[in-house]
C-alpha cells in the first residue's frame, strides 16, 4: 500500500470512530423524543388540546395534604373557619398566590375532604398536593487537598 492511501484510510477510520461516538441529539432532545414516543402514555400528545384525559398512574400525591385556592374578594377567613371546624391543620399560607395548604385529620377520607372544602364560600379550587421528585444527576464532589 502506498503512503497516501494509508493516510487516507487512517483519517477515514478516525473520522468514523469519532462520528460513531458522537450524537447529533443533545440529552434534552433525547428526553423530549422519549416523551413524544408511545412509551410515555401518561403524557398527552402535543396535538390534543385539551388532552384526552391522561392517566394519573405516573403522578404521586401526598396522602393527607390539600392545597386550597380562594377568591381574594371574599378573603380567606371563611376558609380558615371551615378548616378549624373540620379539624384540619394549616400547614402553609401562601403569600404569592391566594392559597392555603392543609393537612386533613383522616388521610383515608381525603376525597371527602376535597368535596367538603369545594363547598366552602370563596373556595375556587381544591387539589391534592403532588409529590415531585427532582432528577438526581451526578453530583460534583470538591475535594480539597
Amino acid at each position: 500500500m502506498t503512503r497516501p492511501l494509508i493516510k487516507t484510510l487512517l483519517s477515514l477510520s478516525a473520522f468514523l470512530a469519532v462520528l460513531a461516538g458522537c450524537s447529533t441529539m443533545s440529552r434534552t432532545e433525547k428526553q423530549l423524543a422519549r416523551v413524544d414516543s408511545f412509551d410515555a402514555p401518561d403524557i398527552p400528545s402535543p396535538g390534543s388540546i385539551p388532552p384526552e384525559r391522561p392517566r394519573e398512574s405516573g403522578l404521586e400525591f401526598s396522602s393527607d395534604v390539600l392545597v386550597i385556592s380562594y377568591d381574594i374578594q371574599i378573603g380567606k377567613e371563611p376558609l380558615k373557619k371551615a378548616i378549624r371546624k373540620y379539624g384540619a391543620e394549616i400547614i402553609y399560607d401562601y403569600r404569592i398566590v391566594n392559597a392555603i395548604a392543609i393537612r386533613v385529620p383522616d388521610p383515608s377520607k381525603i376525597q371527602d375532604a376535597v368535596t367538603h372544602f369545594e363547598k366552602v364560600k370563596g373556595v375556587m379550587s381544591v387539589s391534592r398536593d403532588r409529590v415531585n421528585h427532582l432528577d438526581r444527576g451526578p453530583s460534583l464532589l470538591l475535594i480539597s487537598q
